[in-house]
């Protein structure tokens, strides 16, 4: 009679088990195939140089973020152009349960690169980026090689 009973429990709490490991899966699925692809979650709209200055600016859809620290810029054309020190705005802080406490940009982010003065115009810069869904997924470092002579985003990859 007690092993009858116990093996109704076991059989009840395997039943239970598989339904919520199921039922977990099936949310996982869901949310990956909700998930845009990094060039729709994280938009560079604009790039354009300004004086002695490049400014590039990203709109970043809802639930999705830009890390600060993930940030690269490197002049391609002409190559030797130096750039001065990125200047951002002040992000999100974040608990990232791989990195710690991070800077995070939503919405939008302007960044300004200033060019050193006596730089030839710089014509095409390689832009490296990396951000995350609140759905907890991160996409792969993302690379952009942007043209600047028309002003616009328009990447060459």
């Amino acid at each position: 009679m007690i092993l009858r009973s116990l093996a109704v429990i076991y059989a009840g709490l395997v039943l239970a088990l598989t339904a919520s490991a199921a039922d977990v899966w099936k949310k996982a699925s869901d949310a990956s195939s909700e998930l845009l692809s990094a060039e729709s979650a994280f938009q560079l709209v604009s790039a354009q140089r300004v004086g002695n200055a490049v400014k590039l600016e990203w709109v970043i859809a809802p639930g999705y973020y830009l890390y600060r620290k993930r940030l690269a810029f490197e002049p391609v054309a002409p190559v030797t152009t130096r750039l001065g020190k990125v200047m951002l705005p002040t992000g999100q802080t974040l608990h990232d349960e791989h990195f710690g406490d991070v800077e995070v940009y939503r919405e939008t982010l302007l960044a300004t690169l200033p060019v050193k003065p006596g730089q030839a115009a710089l014509q095409q810069l390689r832009v490296r980026f990396q951000g995350c869904a609140d759905a907890g997924v991160c996409y792969p470092p993302v690379t952009r090689v942007i043209d600047l002579e028309a002003a616009s985003a328009s990447p060459t990859k």
